[in-house]
C-alpha cells in the first residue's frame, strides 16, 4: 500500500519545499563530514515529521477505544438499540398476525403504550449514534490534517533525496571518497526517514479510510432508525383509524383490516433495513485497523 501512496502536493507547497530543500542540501554538501554543522543537519533530517507521527499514533490509539467502542456496545446483540429493535419487532409481528378486527383492536390497545415507549427509546439510541458519529467526524478531521502534514514531509524528504543524489553524482569524478561518505552518512539517513514517513502515511491513510467507512455506515443506521421510528408512529395512526372504521359498521370496509396489516408489515420492513445497516457498521468496526488487538 505504501508504494501506491501519492506524494503530490499543491504547487505552493512544492515551491516551499524547493526553497527548503536546495539550501539544506547546499549546507550538507558544504559541511565537512562529521563536523558539528553536518551532525546538526543529519539530526534535523531524523526529526522531520516527528510531531505528525506522534499525533497520528495517538489518534490511532484513540480510534481503537473511543468512540468506536461505545458504538459497538450500542449496536451489538446485547446493546440497547438491538434490544429495542427486537422488542419492537415482536410487537409488530404480533399485531400483523392478528386476523380479526376485534383481536387486532384489543392487541393494539394493549401494545400502543409499549410501542410508543420503544419509539422514544429508538430516538434516544439514534441521538447516541449521532453523538458517536460527531466524535468520529472530529477524529477524521484531525487525522486528515496530520495526513497532509505527513505527505508534505514525505515530499520534502523525496526532494532532498533527489537533489543530494544529483550532487553526489557530480562529486564522483573529482571527489569519489566524499561522494561515498555523503551517500552513507547523509543520503542513507534521508532515505530511511522518507521510508518511515511513507509507512506512517500509509497507516494513517488506512485508518482515515476506515473511519470514513464507519461514519458512512453509522449514518445509514441513523437514517434507518429514524425511518423505522417514523414508520412505526405512522402505523399506529393508520391501524387506529382502520380499526376505528371496523368498529363503526356504517363506515367499515373489507380493506380496513388489510390496511392495518400492511402498516405493520411496513414497520417490519423498516426494522429489516435497520438490522441490515447495523450489520454493515459492525462489520466495518471488526475490519478496522487494530480491531483484533483492541477487543470488544
Amino acid at each position: 500500500m505504501a508504494e501506491d501512496l501519492s506524494l503530490a502536493v499543491a504547487p505552493e507547497v512544492a515551491a516551499r519545499i524547493e526553497r527548503l530543500a536546495v539550501p539544506f542540501v547546499d549546507a550538507v554538501i558544504a559541511a565537512p563530514i562529521g563536523s558539528r554543522a553536518f551532525v546538526r543537519a543529519i539530526a534535523a533530517v531524523e526529526r522531520i515529521g516527528d510531531r505528525e507521527i506522534q499525533t497520528t499514533t495517538q489518534i490511532a490509539r484513540g480510534f481503537r477505544d473511543r468512540p468506536t467502542r461505545a458504538l459497538r456496545q450500542l449496536l451489538d446483540d446485547d446493546g440497547s438499540l438491538t434490544n429495542n429493535l427486537r422488542e419492537l419487532r415482536r410487537e409488530a409481528e404480533r399485531l400483523s398476525h392478528e386476523k380479526r378486527g376485534t383481536d387486532t383492536a384489543l392487541q393494539l390497545t394493549r401494545s400502543e403504550h409499549r410501542i410508543r415507549g420503544l419509539v422514544a427509546a429508538l430516538d434516544a439510541d439514534r441521538a447516541a449514534l449521532e453523538q458517536d458519529n460527531a466524535a468520529i467526524g472530529q477524529l477524521e478531521r484531525a487525522l486528515w490534517g496530520e495526513i497532509e502534514g505527513l505527505r508534505e514531509h514525505a515530499a520534502l524528504t523525496t526532494r532532498l533525496d533527489e537533489i543530494l543524489e544529483e550532487r553526489i553524482e557530480d562529486l564522483r569524478p573529482t571527489e569519489p571518497e566524499r561522494g561515498r561518505a555523503l551517500q552513507t552518512e547523509a543520503l542513507f539517513v534521508i532515505r530511511r526517514r522518507r521510508r518511515d514517513l511513507i509507512m506512517q502515511l500509509a497507516v494513517a491513510s488506512q485508518g482515515y479510510s476506515a473511519l470514513r467507512l464507519i461514519e458512512h455506515d453509522n449514518l445509514e443506521v441513523i437514517w434507518a432508525v429514524r425511518s423505522a421510528a417514523t414508520t412505526t408512529a405512522t402505523a399506529i395512526r393508520t391501524a387506529s383509524l382502520a380499526l376505528g372504521r371496523l368498529a363503526d359498521r356504517s363506515r367499515s370496509s373489507r380493506n380496513d383490516l388489510f390496511e392495518a396489516d400492511d402498516a405493520w408489515s411496513e414497520v417490519l420492513s423498516a426494522l429489516d433495513t435497520v438490522d441490515e445497516k447495523k450489520f454493515a457498521t459492525l462489520s466495518e468496526l471488526s475490519a478496522r485497523p487494530g480491531a483484533a488487538a483492541s477487543g470488544r
